[in-house]
């Protein structure tokens, strides 16, 4: 994937966004930092954004404030302060437009003696005409000339008006233009070097700030550092997934700006020279508005350290940060280095465009973008007496330097940072909006007319395929199908969702269907590939289109081969404007709302969307959308301490206060939060050294497919050296508990059922999309099965055979059996297996599994054959749903084919090109069955029995229903069930699409050939509510009396009381040894089945996602 061109404050590092790299050659001999990445493979996504940096240093890029042609530069050199700056105050005056003036000057004279001209004559005319009427007829001469004379006082007295009046446009005139011109050196600010008529922006001055720099020594000292914890966690990022194997933990434990303050060496205006690029498609009038509320900057600064001394507070006066570095083995040992490091200098340039508003702060959007790599000069110091100053062993001055400088390359031109000042000011970090715009579903049908991969198969169809969906230019799998093996036609009936990012979009990725061959002993093949592009999709949005389209050769070889799927893009849906509440976080009771205490800080909305988010919850009708959960931070993280250090003695407190709080030192935990969604883990942030006031801002988005039954359980870890990393608490969110009154919810919740606690900020934010699926595929992919009885129906010619069968119900991961005493026979010739308890058969992967029912009649010498087999794929049960379904019963000399591949619950084998005429039907089976949605106690042995990840897993289940959680698993809650019966009215004249329009599911009449070229809540249970209280004390004395000399059952309670205590690190755990035996064994189990399953076949699946 291309990368990032833009980036916002506050944005966590993920798949979309990934961390920049440090090489370590670069960092041991920078010299050779370009032959190094030229020579690196090509493909890698890291990589080639290294590659894209580099190039971006001296070469003439797109400057995204100005939109100008820029030429960026690295700030390797420091400034000459004997260089003279230029002052425009010190430049002339462009010279004023005199012809312009002339024009003006002249025209008014001119009109000024036009009418001075006909005043003189008007007036005497009028003064004759007087004279002529009887009552003013002069008498004699003298009259008749005193007259003349006083009809000539009026046209002087205008005439001298219109002479002053000349003289003062004349002179005003002047002044403007004179003082425009002015405003135009002010304008230009430069010298038209390069004699084309117009000054560039490189051609402008660039003028001292020293009143800016007066403003800065002042603010400087007083600036809080925890503003900049957000940039400080982005910087140990990078250094943590950019340190060697030995170094395993990274962390930036202090930092400070001193009192020495930088220094604005020279600023400019620019102005906006490329606006048609930038608005293209935009009409005049609103292109003219847009340019006239911009304001645009380049600023330069510089910092250099005073000279200082040796000692620790001459020091104090630059920016400093103190860095940990932890090395060892990681979870076996570790050595803290702690490093000192002193910025002593740092030059730069920087552009910003400033968009202005009518309202306060009247700034709301700053793009920042620089001109090229800052120059910074460290001095790095180990915090030991015993060692050397290290600044001139480059090392480890180098190695912080480039991360510094990694840092800053995603803000070099053409990147650059987004700021929103109006969020900033208000200090609102709350997410009102999921980063996705829509989501991709796709439903995988079948493939047919496979190329046969393996040839040491020569009499039967050797191939294994698996379909897996990613971006043609990422190329990580986001998806994959189940691996159906030996066949040339599979049918998978499977659904994908594909959150889609709007730079996905802008970088002009395709939607890439992969199919494989899966392949025990070396690399998968390729056997085809389907590109779609995604903005034709989004063209057609809420529109499935259900495709037969051939594959591509990823080799330009020849590959035979189709695949079918349904593909549709479905937007995302504005909140329901009938919904609206007043937005009050549900955990304040009615009666208290009022309350000044619990007067809660609205988050600032900065448009009618967000608004909406704030004060409507999600609109039932639309289940399905975009979950986003971010972790911001935890407060008070501390480990639990039972008892103290020495023995107590009388009259001393039995525990110590935990009223001494510190963010740092030793003791504190090393923690990571994990992320679960319906009991699978989607995301791990990474892990924050020794502290116990960690900031992660980190989180992830995924598609849910209903929030009315879904859960979000937050787990915070602790690693630690030679054991298990331990639950330091836990948070267990249900959706519809939460979304009550808002859309998104921001809260702090306390850590629960771990060995830990402190308070922990997270947010919890879900958009529903415009689209429907079938109550089948709304439910979890991990539950229970429960199978009630089995009933079967066989031809009569069966019925002896079938009757004296026993039943194996087995998934591709556990089993149960019914034997032969449970069958009975029916009175309507069917034959019932039921035992007393139900079969409870544990379900992972559910939408790619079956169960399937085996009949088998024991025989002595041959073992157990297959009488007959009934299949029923779980992706067409309904969660919690009590019914009996109905499926038809095969018999035939192979049955692999019927295991992997799908078969309706009616039978319909149409699907099927080949192999049909070999699947007999004998009747059918009626399953009495019920999936259970979420990890439940079935499911103990089998992952206890697995990898690390399942054992924890199980353990965070095993926390979770201790403290009571489990039974809000998978249900509605009563507000949901409340909301739509009183809301049904509502949504009929709401909705804005019917609900046919925006299913997923394309009926198989709708078929298209494809003709395009194949590339073209609150948790309310605490302590006092843990049934494990209540457990070891209300029923204490029940347990005495329950027959307390049974040695077998004094020994189960003995070991039901260590677990629990367990759980906490009390009793036998209590003591660290205990816990690295249990580490060392864990390790040992998680080896030998990690080197298992190098032998078994598995498919490209993605990765948990993670921050580094």
């Amino acid at each position: 994937m291309a990368p990032r061109q833009n980036h916002k404050l506050h944005e966590p590092y993920s798949m979309n966004n990934p961390v920049p790299i440090v090489p370590l050659k670069s960092v041991i001999d920078p010299r050779k930092r370009t032959e190094n990445k030229a020579n690196r493979v090509a493909g890698k996504q890291q990589r080639e954004e290294q590659k894209q940096n580099e190039k971006l240093v001296n070469q003439t890029v797109k400057d995204p404030v100005t939109g100008d042609n820029v030429t960026t530069k690295d700030g390797d050199e420091e400034p000459d302060p004997r260089t003279q700056g230029e002052n425009i105050l010190d430049q002339d005056f462009p010279p004023p437009d005199w012809a312009a003036h002339r024009r003006r000057v002249v025209s008014i004279t001119t009109q000024l003696i036009t009418r001075i001209t006909f005043a003189y004559t008007v007036s005497p005319l009028i003064a004759y005409f007087l004279s002529r009427l009887p009552y003013i007829r002069p008498t004699s001469a003298t009259a008749t000339s005193i007259l003349f004379l006083l009809s000539l006082i009026p046209p002087t007295l205008f005439a001298s008006g219109c002479i002053y009046k000349l003289y003062h446009d004349a002179d005003s005139d002047f002044d403007d233009r004179l003082w425009h011109a002015e405003r135009e050196r002010g304008w230009r600010g430069g010298k038209d070097r390069n004699n084309d008529g117009t000054i560039e922006g490189e051609e402008r001055f660039k003028e001292s700030a020293e009143w800016v720099n007066d403003l800065v020594k002042g603010i400087w000292p007083i600036i809080n550092p925890d503003m900049f914890d957000s940039l400080l966690d982005m910087l140990e990022d990078i250094m943590q997934s950019s340190v060697p194997r030995f170094i395993h933990s990274v962390r930036v434990s202090g930092f400070g700006f001193g009192t020495t303050p930088m220094r604005i060496t020279s600023i400019r205006s620019l102005p906006d020279a490329r606006t048609d690029d930038i608005l293209e498609g935009i009409d005049e009038k609103e292109k003219e508005r847009l340019c006239g509320e911009h304001v645009n900057l380049e600023v330069s600064f510089a910092y250099r350290a005073k000279p200082s001394g040796n000692s620790v507070d001459s020091k104090a006066h630059s920016p400093h940060l103190l860095s940990e570095f932890y090395l060892g083995m990681k979870g076996v040992f570790d050595k803290r280095v702690p490093v000192w490091v002193e910025v002593t200098g740092v030059a730069g340039t920087a552009r910003v465009r400033m968009e202005l508003i009518p309202d306060p702060p009247f700034i709301k959007t700053t793009f920042i973008t620089l001109m090229g790599l800052p120059s910074v000069s460290l001095s790095v110091v180990p915090m030991s007496e015993h060692l050397p100053n290290m600044m001139n062993v480059p090392l480890l001055s180098n190695f912080i330097t480039k991360s510094i400088n990694a840092a800053a390359a995603e803000y070099v031109a053409p990147k650059s940072l987004t700021l929103d000042m109006q969020q900033l000011i208000s200090g609102d970090d709350i997410k009102k909006d999921t980063q996705s715009m829509g989501v991709l579903i796709v439903h995988i049908h079948r493939a047919v007319g496979l190329k046969k991969m393996d040839a040491s198969n020569a009499s039967r169809a050797s191939a294994d395929p698996y379909v897996t969906l990613t971006y043609s230019k990422q190329g990580k799998p986001l998806f994959s199908t189940r691996i159906i093996e030996g066949d040339l036609n599979p049918v998978f009936e499977e659904m994908a969702t594909l959150p889609v990012d709007p730079n996905t979009v802008k970088i002009g990725e395709n939607l890439s269907l992969q199919l494989w061959d899966s392949d025990r002993a070396s690399a998968d093949d390729m056997m085809g590939f389907v590109e779609v592009s995604i903005v034709d999709l989004i063209r057609d949005k809420n529109k499935p289109v259900r495709r037969w389209t051939p594959l591509a050769s990823p080799d330009d070889k020849s590959r035979p081969g189709e695949i079918e799927c349904s593909i549709g893009y479905y937007s995302k849906l504005p909140p329901n404007s009938a919904f609206r509440t007043d937005g009050h976080d549900p955990g304040i009771p009615e009666d208290l709302k009022d309350n000044p205490s619990f007067e809660q800080a609205k988050s600032v909305a900065l448009n009618d969307l967000e608004t909406a988010v704030l004060c409507t919850p999600p609109d039932s009708e639309w289940p399905s959308g975009i979950l986003s959960v971010q972790v911001h931070e935890i407060r008070g993280l501390m480990v639990k301490r039972y008892g103290k250090e020495n023995r107590g003695h009388a009259g001393e407190k039995g525990q110590e206060d935990a009223e001494k709080e510190q963010e740092q030192g030793k003791g504190l935990p090393s923690s990571y939060a994990c992320i679960e969604i319906n009991d699978q883990l989607v995301y791990s942030t990474r892990v924050k050294p020794v502290t116990a006031a960690p900031i992660f801002n980190a989180g992830t988005e995924r598609f849910l497919r209903d929030w009315r039954t879904a859960h979000v359980n937050v787990i915070v870890r602790d690693e630690r050296m030679r054991e298990n990393d331990p639950v330091l608490g836990m948070v267990f969110l249900k959706l519809s508990d939460l979304f009550v009154n808002a859309s998104q919810v921001t809260r702090f919740y306390s850590l629960e059922h771990g060995v830990g606690y402190g308070r922990i900020r997270i947010s919890v934010l879900f958009r529903p999309v415009q689209a429907k699926l079938p109550p089948s595929l709304l439910g979890f992919d991990t539950g229970t099965l429960i199978v009630n009885s089995v009933h079967a129906k066989p031809n009569a010619i069966h019925e002896d055979e079938l009757a004296k069968c026993k039943l194996r119900m087995k998934t591709y991961t556990s089993s149960a059996k019914l034997s032969r005493s449970t069958s009975q026979r029916q009175n309507d010739g069917s034959i019932a297996w039921s035992a007393p308890d139900p079969s409870e058969i544990p379900v992972q992967k559910r939408y790619s599994s079956a169960l399937m029912v085996a009949f088998k009649s024991p025989n002595t010498l041959t073992g157990s054959k297959k009488r007959a087999l009934a299949v029923l794929w779980l992706c067409d049960l309904v969660d919690n749903e009590e019914k009996s379904i109905t499926v038809n019963l095969w018999q035939s000399e192979d049955y692999e084919r019927l295991k992997q591949n799908y078969v309706p619950p009616d039978g319909d084998l149409s699907a099927w090109d080949n192999d049909k005429e070999k699947m007999h039907k004998i009747g059918t089976v009626e399953l009495d069955v019920t999936f259970r949605p979420g990890i439940t106690a079935a499911h103990e042995r089998m992952m206890n029995d697995s990898s690390k990840a399942m054992k924890r897993q199980w353990e965070e289940f095993d926390r979770r229903d201790a403290a009571g959680l489990t039974e809000k698993v998978g249900e509605e809650s009563s507000s949901v069930r409340e909301a739509e019966v009183r809301e049904a009215w509502r949504r009929n004249s709401w909705s804005p699409v019917s609900a046919g329009s925006s299913s997923t599911w394309v009926n198989p009449e709708d078929v298209q050939m494809d003709v395009y070229d194949a590339k073209g809540g609150v948790d309310e249970h605490h302590d006092h509510d843990n049934p494990e209280y209540d457990d070891s004390h209300g029923s204490e004395q029940e347990k005495e009396d329950d027959n307390t000399h049974n040695p077998i059952k004094k020994f189960k309670q003995w070991k039901e009381h260590e677990h629990a205590l367990g759980r906490e690190h009390r009793g036998l755990k209590q003591a660290k040894p205990a816990r690295t035996a249990k580490w060392i064994k864990d390790n040992i189990e998680n080896t030998a089945d990690t080197v298992e399953g190098l032998f078994k076949q598995s498919a490209r699946e993605p990765d948990v996602e993670t921050e580094v």
